[in-house]
């Protein structure tokens, strides 16, 4: 071998044992000619000795036998029958968190006469970009707890991504005089390089270069560097500025390529020395990081950044600066409450002006603590909302508002308390009527002896009569109140309307006497029977006529001949099916147009404070539509207010279905 070529060779082994990336060579024979110092750092634990003459695949893969044996892919194979520069990925677990994840670049090494003697591997680590992607795709499974922490590991990530272009940049540019030896190692390193001389003349130039550029080595050779240039290097060359520190490293500098594109990139260069230690020109890497910095302006807004995880938390979201104003609202948000972008949160949340006294976004950001709560908004649903603090990628401290809307859970306690109270009310009903009976019977039995023995006598006649009467009213009102009162099964059975209608007229039929209120019943004799809950309907009714009463008296405080209820009712079909229609009518003061839309919603109430529950009207739809049926108003503001109720009655066929005769639908 001579002196020239063992010079070419010694110099080839010195550039590529001072590359900062993994390079190992391996011969046609599968056998590892050649490591440098970072592939020894990187399979430092593999290494016992020289891997130099291992096979490749016990190295590499801990095999026994060549990976195309096995059906797996080979590098040196694949550059073999494609005469190019291969890609492959590789795993490594260095028993950490995670394990490392490489892509391998493979270009093949030939002769004198062309032939391929084995071939150059260079690792690139991948493993930031590869966790980078895995953590968005896991990020919207996060519970709300981890969601504060995946966004601290997301702005991790995202600095970890910067090193990491750094890293990648530090590629270690030493003399390249050789140019044929050295275009082997300019294909197999994932940067675009490039030499220039000291007049900035461009010497060498690979294919990175040509493929980010759009100039070919044969256009661009021989040519300054300013051919695709731009700033700041015209103005502030790196290289020859003593006013710059070398090695120049991650130097964001613009690039103009052949077809006037502009690309931002990322640089790295040091100076070219000979054997004196003269320098006799640069070499400078660098990498397209248009896309990167793209990427970077969409981090610094976590509405972007977050969009896809907060539009799949079946929540509404709301993101809030430290000066109230919502910037990100997801589309869960933006259905329940309309687009708030832009608008102050108080006047939201809280229907205000100015903001809140006690801030419960303040207070966790002061006491970096996630604050809760519940309230009622303007859409009249009640919400469990929580204030979770972050920090911005720009080091801002913002608001992760959740609102869950818990108005059906609020309406089902409400409905559980309203079963305790009913079993309550039920066991000291049960105690009353115990009590009451008692002597009611006594008084019954005692007003039929005098009369059996007064037949001569017409007036104590008439008395004992009147005493029996009303003590039997007596008892047919608490055994009613007993019934309402007592826990019922859900079970549905064969009832009559009208039936229902009275004994809802038996409870309250004092208040309304009290009230000086007229109750006109005008039931049709034809009323079908229906399949229902004689207790649910008998609760229907009875919230009807409490509102009727509260309106009448909110219009005719005292007597008047108009302060009345009227309740009617006819069997009418609808879409070719029969029900039986119950209106009731009250004569009070109407229900406002504005108003109307909202009084079956759960909670809300006209009434003034402590009148009521906001729940009946929304009870009794639900329980009329559990029945089949509708619940609908009729009303002019001021004049009047119908409460039509329609209950489908049973067809012949469900009442021989059974066990009873047609007939008694009659």
């Amino acid at each position: 071998m001579n002196t020239e070529f063992q010079k070419s060779m010694s110099f080839l082994t010195s550039l590529v044992k001072s590359i900062s990336l993994p390079v190992v060579v391996i011969g046609t024979d599968l056998r590892i000619r050649f490591v440098n110092p970072a592939a020894e750092i990187l399979f430092a634990e593999k290494i016992k000795g020289s891997p130099v003459g291992e096979n490749c695949y016990r190295f590499l893969h801990g095999h026994e036998a060549p990976c195309f044996t096995r059906g797996e892919g080979c590098p040196l194979i694949d550059c073999r029958e494609t005469g190019g520069v291969v890609k492959s990925k590789y795993t490594m677990d260095d028993k950490g968190e995670f394990p490392r994840h490489y892509e391998i670049i493979a270009a093949p090494m030939r002769g004198d006469v062309g032939k391929m003697v084995g071939i150059v591997e260079v690792f690139n680590d991948i493993t930031d970009w590869t966790l980078f992607e895995k953590w968005l795709k896991a990020a919207h499974q996060d519970s709300e707890h981890q969601f504060r922490e995946r966004t601290a590991k997301l702005l991790e990530a995202n600095k970890t991504l910067r090193l990491e272009i750094q890293e990648r940049q530090r590629t270690e540019m030493e003399l390249l005089q050789e140019r044929k030896r050295s275009e082997l190692l300019y294909r197999v390193i994932p940067s675009a390089i490039f030499t220039v001389d000291l007049d900035r003349h461009i010497t060498s130039w690979n294919d990175k270069a040509a493929a980010l550029t759009g100039y070919s080595r044969e256009e661009i050779v021989g040519r300054p560097c300013s051919i695709f240039a731009l700033y700041p290097c015209p103005g502030k060359c790196g290289m020859y500025t003593d006013s710059i520190e070398k090695p120049i490293v991650g130097r964001e500098c613009v690039i103009r390529t052949k077809n006037g594109q502009t690309r931002i990139v990322s640089k790295n260069g040091d100076f070219l020395l000979d054997d004196d230690g003269n320098i006799i020109g640069a070499v400078e890497s660098f990498e397209d990081i248009t896309n990167i910095k793209k990427f970077e302006e969409e981090l610094s807004g976590e509405r972007d950044k977050l969009k896809g995880m907060l539009s799949a938390m079946n929540q509404s979201v709301h993101i809030v600066c430290p000066d109230y104003i919502i910037e990100y609202q997801n589309d869960d948000a933006l259905q329940a409450f309309g687009d708030m972008l832009g608008q102050r949160c108080y006047k939201l949340y809280r229907g205000r002006s100015a903001p809140c006294e006690h801030c419960l976004m303040h207070a966790a950001i002061e006491e970096h603590s996630i604050q809760r709560i519940e309230l009622l908004l303007g859409n009249n649903k009640s919400y469990a909302q929580s204030y979770t603090p972050f920090v911005d990628v720009d080091g801002q401290t913002k608001m992760l508002v959740l609102l869950r809307d818990i108005t059906e859970e609020k309406l089902l306690q409400a409905e559980t308390l309203r079963s305790v109270q009913l079993a309550s009310v039920g066991e000291l009903a049960a105690g009353v009527a115990h009590e009451i009976n008692n002597p009611i019977n006594g008084i019954i039995n005692y007003a039929q002896i005098i009369q059996d023995e007064s037949d001569s006598n017409e007036t104590l006649t008439r008395i004992c009569d009147k005493i029996i009467r009303e003590g039997e009213r007596v008892a047919s009102i608490v055994s009613n109140l007993l019934s309402f009162a007592r826990q019922q099964d859900d079970n549905f059975d064969k009832i009559r309307i009208e039936e229902v209608i009275f004994d809802a007229v038996d409870l309250i039929r004092h208040q309304l006497s009290k009230n000086c209120i007229i109750l006109e019943l005008k039931l049709a004799d034809n009323l079908l029977p229906i399949f229902g809950h004689h207790q649910q309907l008998q609760q229907v009714f009875l919230n009807l006529f409490s509102n009727a009463r509260y309106a009448l008296n909110q219009r005719y405080p005292g007597k008047e001949p108009r302060k009345k209820i009227i309740v009617s009712g006819e069997v009418v079909t609808v879409e070719e099916e029969e029900y039986n229609r119950i209106i009731v009518k009250d004569l009070g003061t109407g229900i406002p147009d504005e108003i109307v839309a909202k009084i079956f919603e759960p909670f809300y109430s006209s009434k003034t404070s402590g009148e009521g529950t906001g729940l009946g009207l929304s009870i009794s739809r639900d329980i009329i539509g559990k029945h089949g049926g509708r619940l609908e108003v009729k009303t002019v503001n001021g004049e009047y207010t119908s409460m039509i109720v329609d209950i489908p009655v049973l067809t012949e066929e469900e009442l021989t279905g059974m066990g009873e005769t047609p007939t008694e639908r009659k």
